[in-house]
């Protein structure tokens, strides 16, 4: 694959990025292993496999996985009540700005629903959306850790988001935010563990992941990459990372992994749910998580540039226009992303799947990963 050498090689030569990673599986078969550029600019460290990266957003799927393995166990259903498991969730609100810049606070008409955090159809907004809701989310945060000094627990913190005013009334549209850390909340419910814990037990052990986890210990705390503002002359973030289990675990985007860790994990989706012999979920459900659920209503607001020509199924987006997307790709390839320009897919049609991890602030996806696309499925 001399294209995505190229290519990867030509985003850190240039001065794009710090540095980047990627692995390319097709038919169990690695087609291509790059690692380019530098996990410390500074320390002229280079990247390697044993380079820990934080996945941000790409922990939604390993989550995702999670909570669908105790949906297997017959212990929700996608239509049920979140507040079921969550009371917080009981008796929503939602915050509507008025034409004079005020808000008001008015009864939803339903409760979220399971299915509703999935799909991104909530109403639960990240703090720093743009929304009445999420500034009201951004004041709360802001006012418990004065109070408290730390976050509040991942169930405490979930019941707590509950109670806040939603963007809009739930399944009305498709929008970014808080839902897939409400899950993680679910799963500690209903497992009786630690978000953490469960997923290490569930999945990470099973799989052989065994550098994937909510905090980075200190005898690995060398190994991780440091964050780039690529916009900014290459600077440093600068940011510190727990060494120790947090007291709130993102299932959202708290997960630090490694390129082979992460590659197993999406070969267990490729193969629909199993790897090796080891049984993390059932094929159907594999099917059923990367399925198009977007209605119509809720597709014409699932706007970014990143997802034009895909639709949205459980945690996930699911190419179904290439045309429209511009890539040369496959219908029915899914993935995810995170913050810092990570990126992941899962393609069936070409038993292929690809993991791009990288250090980017911001994650700039739209810049890169068509390229890296490009590249990949031109090496077919």
């Amino acid at each position: 694959m001399k294209l995505v050498q190229n290519t990867l090689s030509r985003f850190v030569a240039e001065e794009q990025i710090a540095g980047c990673s990627a692995m390319i599986l097709k038919d169990d078969i690695i087609r291509f292993e790059g690692y380019f550029g530098y996990a410390d600019r500074e320390k002229k460290k280079k990247i390697a496999a044993d380079t820990i990266f934080p996945i941000a957003s790409m922990s939604k799927v390993i989550t995702v996985v999670g909570i669908m393995q105790l949906y297997e166990q017959g212990l929700f259903k996608l239509w049920d009540p979140v507040s079921e498991f969550l009371p917080g969730f009981k008796k929503p609100t939602i915050a509507v700005e008025q034409p004079d810049g005020s808000v008001r606070i008015i009864p939803a008409q339903n409760e979220v629903t399971m299915r509703q955090l999935f799909t991104m159809t909530s109403g639960i907004p990240y703090a720093g959306n743009e929304s009445a809701a999420a500034r009201i989310a951004d004041q709360k945060g802001d006012e418990y850790i004065a109070e408290h000094g730390d976050m509040p627990a991942t169930v405490e913190y979930c019941n707590l988001a509950g109670q806040l005013p939603l963007a809009f009334e739930p399944g009305e549209r498709w929008m970014y935010g808080f839902s897939i850390d409400v899950l993680g909340g679910v799963i500690e419910v209903l497992s009786g563990q630690t978000l953490g814990e469960y997923l290490r037990k569930h999945v990470f052990e099973p799989l052989g992941m065994t550098d994937t986890g909510f905090f980075v210990p200190p005898q690995k705390q060398e190994r991780i990459a440091t964050l780039y503002h690529i916009l900014d002359g290459m600077k440093p973030d600068g940011r510190q990372y727990p060494a120790q289990k947090p007291t709130f675990e993102s299932g959202g985007g708290g997960l630090f992994s490694t390129l082979h860790d992460y590659s197993r994990f999406a070969q267990m989706l490729l193969h629909g749910g199993t790897l090796n012999g080891v049984r993390i979920l059932g094929r159907k459900t594999i099917d059923l998580i990367s399925t198009d659920h977007l209605t119509p209503a809720q597709q014409a607001t699932h706007n970014w540039n990143t997802q034009r020509g895909y639709g949205y199924g459980l945690g996930v987006r699911v190419l179904t226009h290439p045309e429209t997307a511009d890539i040369n790709g496959s219908v029915g390839e899914w993935g995810w992303d995170g913050a810092f320009g990570n990126w992941f897919c899962v393609d069936p049609r070409e038993n292929l799947t690809c993991v791009y991890l990288t250090t980017n602030i911001p994650g700039d996806h739209y810049r890169f990963i068509p390229r890296l696309m490009a590249s990949m499925y031109a090496s077919l």
